[in-house]
């Protein structure tokens, strides 16, 4: 187990001696959060070391798997991902240590972002769900320093984020003397506040951000080692700790450690970061389906990050491996910088480099991935088909699209019949198959044009609309073949008798043509007329010669007949045999 790892259980042993200690039950499942919680919410707490590039956090459960990032200017500099909570075998309960740059934790991925005052440590349980704090701007200048046998100071800043004063009240100057212990308390550590302690904290004067911390005190010899408390202070570790908003809570705080070194620490190795943030394409040119999927119908998108480097001075950005655009660095160490030129329709590589006078260009290490895309999605009738009739008249009608869109609802993709009355339908969208479905409310009527059209409002996940289009159908019933003479099968028939069929609606299209009569062995048509009787709905074939006896004829009516709607008849057939 780490020494932070102890160091930080809960916050409480960081805090312990300088604020009244808040406990809360060890491993427990803070309230379901609808946001991130600034400062940390208990039983979580954060504690950033910006000297060293270390998070340390508590009061996670066992099952939580959090992923820890620093954020600059709203850029995430610095990710550790699927993180194991970790737990102190020597104290009660499951501490829930969640620790990054650090023996027995996580490492950051990619590179060990340079923590800087302003940046944010966050720890995400879930998308959109945790805890952060800002890493304050306090530093040790002077270390502990001998001004008698008895007396050590040690010097600093603090500086609150709009400039001017942090609070006294939430800052601590402290002496950290590893295994040992001072003579003075029994402990490992000697702290000076603004209300006391082993020493005083307090300003250099009104309006001024630089503390003097004074131990008094300090002249007691150890009976182990032989070494005063005041040397003690000398050889060892001087910090600077805010101890965040809320001092009592225990929720954050920030260690400055004198002498520590930046960048990846045993066992990571990840570079420490001297190139900036991957870019970041912002919501408002990112036009997909969602503000973070990086496809956009905006040929000149924005681009966002951080620098690593306080000194830097500019970013360029490179387009599939072109300089396309240089900014210059904003405060806070962030860039914003679009294309010089429009991009091409198609998938796209970004990347960023920061530059200062008389520094080598440094090139970020992750690379953005962006499609843009500016052609629009396209639709093709499904079910029913364009210009298909005797469609069923509780048929639903599809659409199928040319890649996966948004918006479809009853607003975008209605059915209308001839009079352009809308018919009230349910729409949904399967955006696996990329089929849209319109299921009517009501039966449609009979044999009636009804048009369905997907309408602009349609767009593809990168936003580009559809070209709306329309297609029409024709509801049946198809007309039918009733009542026939001779009736189908019949022997005996007269070899003069005319062949008769009733149709089920009224039709065109009766003629020679689509009302034959053939042998049925030779398949020989026999010449006869036709006529159509439209108030009875009945057609008769009167052959145009005495059939053959004893012989088997087939009677048929095909397609080219149709109702008012256009709906064909089905090709229907009947055979009957004729007398001596």
């Amino acid at each position: 187990m780490s020494r932070e790892m102890k160091y930080t259980r809960l916050a409480a042993a960081v805090l312990a001696g300088a604020v009244g200690v808040v406990m809360v039950p060890l491993g427990a499942v803070p309230a379901a959060a609808a946001a991130i919680n600034d400062p940390p919410v208990a039983p979580h707490s954060i504690i950033v070391f910006p000297v060293r590039d270390f998070v340390s956090a508590a009061g996670y459960a066992t099952g939580d798997r959090p992923t820890v990032q620093i954020v600059r200017g709203g850029a995430v500099v610095g990710t550790a991902t699927n993180v194991v909570p970790q737990d102190d075998p020597a104290t009660p309960g499951f501490d829930g240590f969640v620790e990054v740059n650090h023996p027995g934790g996580a490492c950051w991925e990619g590179v060990t972002p340079d923590i800087r005052p302003g940046d944010v440590a966050r720890i995400l349980t879930a998308p959109g769900i945790g805890d952060q704090t800002s890493t304050a701007n306090v530093t040790v200048t002077q270390p502990a320093t001998k001004v008698n046998a008895s007396t050590v100071v040690m010097k600093g800043t603090a500086i609150a984020a709009g400039g001017g004063q942090i609070p006294a009240s939430q800052l601590e100057a402290r002496v950290v003397a590893g295994r040992q212990s001072f003579v003075i308390n029994g402990k490992r550590t000697i702290r000076a506040a603004a209300g006391g302690g082993d020493g005083t904290l307090a300003y250099d004067g009104p309006g001024l951000t630089s503390w003097t911390a004074t131990f008094t005190g300090l002249g007691q010899v150890s009976t182990v080692d032989g070494t005063s408390d005041a040397d003690r202070a000398v050889a060892n570790e001087s910090r600077a700790l805010w101890l965040g908003t809320d001092p009592a809570t225990t929720a954050e705080a920030t260690i400055f450690e004198f002498g520590q070194f930046a960048g990846p620490g045993a066992p990571c190795t990840a570079p420490l970061a001297n190139g900036p943030s991957a870019p970041d394409m912002t919501a408002a040119t990112d036009t997909g389906s969602s503000s973070t999927d990086n496809l956009t119908a905006n040929r000149s998108p924005v681009f966002t990050g951080a620098t690593a480097l306080t000194t830097s001075t500019g970013v360029n950005l490179y387009v599939d491996g072109a300089l396309r655009g240089t900014a210059t660095v904003g405060a806070g160490g962030t860039y914003s910088v679009a294309p010089d030129l429009p991009l091409a329709s198609g998938a796209h590589s970004v990347t960023a480099s920061e530059f200062a006078t008389g520094v080598p260009e440094t090139m970020s290490t992750g690379t953005l991935r962006v499609t843009v895309d500016i052609a629009g999605p396209t639709a093709r009738p499904g079910t029913p088909a364009a210009g298909t009739t005797a469609v069923s008249q509780t048929s639903n009608v599809t659409a199928t699209f040319s890649e996966n869109v948004t918006g479809v609802s009853s607003a975008t993709f209605t059915l209308k019949n001839a009079a352009g009355a809308a018919v009230a339908s349910a729409v949904s969208y399967n955006a696996t198959t990329r089929v849209a479905t319109l299921n009517p409310g009501v039966t449609l009527a009979a044999d009636t044009r009804y048009t369905a059209t997907v309408s602009a409002g349609i767009k593809d996940t990168a936003g580009n609309p559809l070209t709306a289009s329309s297609w029409s159908f024709t509801t049946g019933p198809r007309p039918t073949v009733g009542t026939k003479s001779p009736a189908p099968g019949a022997v005996g028939v007269s070899r003069v008798a005319n062949v008769t069929a009733a149709l089920s609606e009224k039709v065109t299209g009766v003629t020679s043509g689509t009302f034959a009569l053939r042998n049925a062995a030779t398949g020989s048509v026999i010449s006869a007329v036709v006529s159509y009787n439209a108030t009875t709905r009945v057609a008769t074939l009167n052959p145009g010669l005495t059939l053959t006896a004893r012989t088997k004829y087939t009677a048929g009516l095909s397609g080219g007949i149709k109702d008012a709607a256009g709906n064909s008849l089905l090709w229907t057939s009947w055979s009957f045999t004729t007398g001596p």
